[in-house]
């Protein structure tokens, strides 16, 4: 179908001589009498229109009102992704399935409005091209015969080119934008070596303005530092297209000299030549001036190891501490230095402070505040900053009086843990390149510090948290008493109750009386226990004895026990185990003695050590609790039934009776009673529970 039939609704004629358009419009065709042309004149128009579709880069089609292809042009077929005889017939649905439902909408306004829809950009994926995503301008004409609507006309151009670039000028647009705000110094030269560009960071770091060195030759910053065989050999490197990375020593427009740590590379075009050199710089000068210091600091850590041999670690932190901020003192000639520790309720503590030429200072804790900037700040590393008047800093007169203008800092670490700050104090007397290069030195005595004293200090916060963590549970009362009858085997009776403790938090209770008695408050701990079991035991059945487990310390300690002990009316028997170790048993005994008559002994967890004997033998105790190893089974095990029987027959010669501990089945205690065993204490006889519920 030629061209020139289709778009008679946007002044382009229509020829009555295409019979296709003629079936489709019904036979009322449109003669090229009403539009008053010559035959020349159509036949010129015409071949414009076959030329038009044919040569222009534009989708041509035609679909009929069911949207089926009546006509396209080449372009529009490839647009599609497959030949043009494949397509004309078919639904356009079914040919461009992933553009459909974009144009669908379009092509009903078209035909129920029968106004155009122009300009209109659609962009989707294809099944000829899935990999990337298109863009097309689309119009859509209504074609008419007979002023019926008889089909789309419709024209498309693939934009995608024109939008890649637009967005490719601008992802150039945010780059040129982060050059233009980036830290580093951004340069760019031609080929024949002049400034093209540079960045803002250029402008504040040189002092030159950007007019100032625009077509000029990078030289305008040289300081005759490097020799010219240095740039002899840059520009070996640049043209041969190699990047080139070093330090320049260059100098500001203002005559002062600055080293940059520079990265030059060729800039090149689509073809692979360079077209241009572009230089990202960054200013380095702090940091080279501590380098070139290295071998000063070489001979510091010599002397550091040397100090290292001869300081060794002291009988506590505090002098070991005090010995390496005196070492520190005299190697960097400094005003003051200071050992602080960072305490678990934040507040950072010295534990060393040593002034030259002067008595060493009161050690006091730093403010809060002070010390969580100073703990912070210690997590990046080591750092300098200047002295500050600090009204409220403990030892600010004395910096102040001592002339102290700057201080460096390294953090204390232990087994990857900070734990503390070496600091030192340089008076005004001492330049801040001096301080620089003192805080490797420094940065060696942290880490020296760190493995002298760390392992104490560690231990010493480890017993201060628990410390503190056991005062709480004092304190707050987080624990409870339960009480375990212990039963007359024959009549099944309850005689006695022993007391036990029950901590909150699910430990264990050896494990927690450990824990006191290893920080200095196992007493503390036991007396707060047993004040709650003897409040408690008002609520068992009077007449029934109280077993209350009591530790050697605390029967010796006499009065706090006594204290407690002294109100109660109820029979009371001491347990205390078989590991305990008894030092003095004559002084024990004479302890006891000061709580009899009303107070009895008992020796629990016999048969689970070696002391049993020697403390029934020292302590004469009215009771023997025999331990869970030997009842368990027992009915089974002959070997253990004749120990039983002969820790039995040892009893009695002592005027002591037995408790069997720990009995859980039936069998066990029906041995226990036909080896005369009468007491006996165990889950099969009562777990232990709250007074109430006895």
């Amino acid at each position: 179908m030629a061209i020139r039939s289709l778009f008679s609704d946007v002044g382009l004629p229509v020829l009555a001589s295409e019979p296709r358009l003629g079936a489709l419009a019904g036979g009322n065709w449109v003669t090229a009498a009403r539009f008053r042309r010559s035959e020349r004149g159509l036949a010129e128009t015409s071949a414009l229109l076959d030329t038009l579709q044919t040569e222009a880069p534009v989708g041509f089609g035609f679909v009929d009102r069911d949207f089926r292809v009546v006509h396209m042009n080449e372009t529009l077929a490839e647009i599609n992704g497959s030949p043009m005889a494949q397509q004309l017939g078919r639904l356009v649905k079914d040919i461009v399935p992933e553009i459909w439902p974009l144009v669908e909408p379009m092509y009903r306004v078209v035909l129920e409005t029968g106004h155009p829809v122009v300009n209109v950009e659609i962009v989707a994926r294809t099944a000829a091209d899935p990999t990337q995503r298109h863009h097309w301008h689309a119009s859509y004409y209504p074609v008419r015969v007979a002023d019926a609507i008889i089909g789309i006309a419709l024209m498309t151009v693939d934009i995608t080119d024109r939008v890649e670039l637009r967005e490719a000028e601008s992802e150039r647009g945010r780059l040129a934008a982060v050059v233009e705000h980036v830290a580093d110094s951004v340069m760019i030269a031609d080929l024949e070596a002049r400034i093209t560009y540079v960045n803002p960071a250029f402008e504040r770091l040189t002092g030159y303005t950007r007019e100032e060195v625009i077509g000029q030759n990078p030289r305008i910053l040289g300081s005759g530092v490097q020799a010219p065989a240095f740039y002899t050999a840059m520009w070996a490197a640049l043209t041969s297209g190699s990047p080139w990375v070093a330090d320049f020593v260059n100098r500001r427009k203002d005559g002062s000299l600055f080293t940059e740590e520079a990265v030059i590379s060729p800039i090149r075009d689509g073809t692979g030549a360079v077209t241009s050199y572009v230089a990202v710089k960054r200013d380095v000068t702090s940091e080279r001036a501590i380098q070139t210091s290295s071998v000063r600091l070489a001979r510091e850590r010599a002397l550091i190891a040397g100090t290292i041999r001869a300081i060794g670690p002291r009988d506590t932190p505090e002098a070991t501490a005090q010995a390496i901020c005196g070492q520190v003192l005299n190697l960097s000639g400094l005003a003051a230095a200071q050992l602080f520790v960072f305490g678990l309720n934040g507040r950072a503590v010295p534990i060393g402070f040593a002034v030259a030429h002067q008595p060493d200072p009161q050690l006091r804790p730093l403010p809060l505040g002070r010390s969580r900037y100073l703990r912070e700040r210690a997590t990046d590393g080591p750092w300098i900053e200047p002295w500050v008047d600090r009204p409220g800093h403990p030892y600010n007169k004395l910096l102040l009086r001592l002339g102290v203008h700057q201080a460096a800092f390294a953090p204390v670490r232990w087994d990857g843990r900070l734990i503390g700050l070496l600091v030192v104090d340089a008076a005004s007397s001492v330049g801040e390149a001096a301080v620089a290069a003192a805080l490797g030195a420094l940065v060696e005595f942290a880490d020296l510090a760190g493995a002298l004293i760390g392992r104490d200090l560690d231990k010493r916060a480890e017993a201060q948290a628990v410390r503190q963590h056991l005062h709480a549970i004092i304190a707050r009362q987080r624990f409870h008493p339960v009480f375990q009858p212990i039963i007359d085997l024959e009549t099944g009776a309850a005689v006695g109750y022993e007391a036990l403790t029950r901590f909150h938090d699910g430990v264990a209770p050896d494990v927690r009386f450990g824990e006191a008695a290893t920080v200095g408050l196992g007493q503390e701990l036991e007396t707060a226990t047993i004040k709650a079991a003897l409040a408690e035991a008002r609520l068992l059945p009077k007449g029934a004895w109280l077993n209350l487990n009591a530790s050697p310390t605390l029967i010796m300690a006499g009065q706090p026990l006594a204290s407690l002990l002294r109100g109660t009316r109820r029979p009371l028997v001491l347990e205390v185990t078989e590991h305990a170790e008894i030092g003095d048993y004559a002084a024990f005994g004479a302890a006891l003695r000061a709580l009899r008559p009303r107070v009895e002994l008992a020796v629990d967890d016999a048969g689970a050590g070696f002391a049993s004997l020697r403390h029934i033998l020292e302590l004469r105790p009215s009771f023997v609790k025999l331990d869970r190893s030997l009842v368990a089974g027992l009915e089974a095990d002959p070997a253990r039934q004749a120990l039983i029987v002969g820790l039995l027959h040892f009893a009695r010669s002592t005027n002591s009776r037995l408790i069997a501990e720990g009995i859980e089945t039936v069998a066990e205690r029906d041995t226990l009673r036909a080896l005369d065993i009468h007491l006996g204490q165990g889950y099969l006889l009562g777990r232990p529970g709250p007074a109430a519920d006895v």
